[in-house]
């Protein structure tokens, strides 16, 4: 099951300065931002009982050069989010960020240094190269236990963000092909 259009089901949220999305086709967006920081995210619920495998693809154009660990340069040229809610505040969003670093090791986890119910998994780092599309699968129903232990039945909401708005840099990516399964 590929995600359905980019343009119909998906809303920019802006945290700190902007960062452009734009859509190349229906399931392909690239995004760029100058020291800004906003999400391209859908609250579309799905069940993860039957689609907990989610798999995509993306490439980072404009690398940021910064320790993304340190909370004065969390930032990330390429990150996807998936959060399941317990409610309508955001402290009661507990959320995945599967990362692409520069200076992290990929295979690393560690809290959000900004929120402490959000998981960094970082899958791709500075190894990984410049406009080189990698494909990634995860469990969200394994990784969701293993990293916030909780047992999830549903996302709550999930997205996209290209951010600099900590390192005050420039970044770049690509992401696209989408498929819940």
């Amino acid at each position: 099951n590929t995600y359905p259009d980019f343009n119909d089901f998906f809303s920019r949220g802006i945290f700190g300065g902007t960062t452009d999305y734009e859509v190349i086709s229906d399931n392909h967006v690239r995004s760029y931002t100058n020291s800004g920081n906003s999400v391209f995210v859908t609250t579309d619920t799905f069940d993860v009982l039957d689609k907990n495998i989610a798999s995509w693809q993306w490439k980072v154009l404009i690398p940021l050069e910064a320790n993304e660990r340190l909370r004065r340069n969390h930032d990330f040229a390429a990150r996807i989010i998936f959060c399941k809610s317990d409610g309508i505040l955001p402290t009661q969003k507990r959320c995945l960020n599967y990362v692409w670093t520069d200076s992290v090791e990929k295979g690393t986890v560690w809290v959000n240094p900004w929120n402490s119910k959000q998981i960094n998994i970082a899958l791709r780092d500075s190894q990984d190269g410049v406009d080189i599309w990698k494909e990634e699968k995860v469990n969200l129903v394994e990784d969701f236990k293993r990293y916030l232990n909780i047992d999830i039945k549903e996302i709550w909401g999930w997205g996209v963000i290209t951010d600099a708005d900590n390192t005050r840099q420039i970044a770049s990516a690509e992401y696209k092909d989408f498929n819940f399964q």
